[in-house]
């Protein structure tokens, strides 16, 4: 009998076996608890990495602490595990880093496809700075 996985591609990788196919990634907003600003409010983006390919949204200007994006990136799945999200600050000379998130893809990255909505929690140097609000939608390859 034909197990319903082995209709869609994977990539083997040792004994690991990944679902490979399309994530749809929408960083959509932040409650941050952490400013990196003196005077004024803060000009945050983020960058969404997986594997060696990242992206980075707009920059939501002068949001402070809740900003909000409408920015949508697609990656290619092959055996990544995890998905990295990063919050900045704009700044003129250097932007200031917020926090860092890591979003596991073990529960995404499944046979059939899945539509995930949550947040990510940033931390800054092992502190709490916050939390990511993410979309993340797989398509697997071989799926309609």
């Amino acid at each position: 009998q034909m197990c319903i996985r082995d209709r869609y591609q994977r990539r083997v990788h040792g004994m690991q076996t990944y679902i490979t196919g399309k994530l749809l990634v929408k960083p959509t907003r932040a409650k941050l608890t952490r400013d990196t600003e003196f005077m004024g409010k803060m000009d945050p983006y983020v960058k969404v990495q997986l594997g060696g390919t990242t992206f980075r949204t707009k920059t939501h200007n002068n949001a402070g602490k809740v900003p909000s994006w409408f920015d949508a990136f697609e990656f290619r799945r092959t055996s990544e595990q995890v998905m990295e999200f990063h919050v900045y600050d704009e700044d003129v000379t250097s932007d200031d880093h917020v926090g860092s998130g890591v979003l596991s893809l073990t529960n995404i990255c499944v046979p059939g496809g899945k539509k995930f909505s949550d947040s990510v929690k940033l931390k800054h140097k092992d502190k709490d700075v916050g939390e990511l609000f993410v979309e993340v939608d797989f398509y697997p390859d071989g799926s309609s």
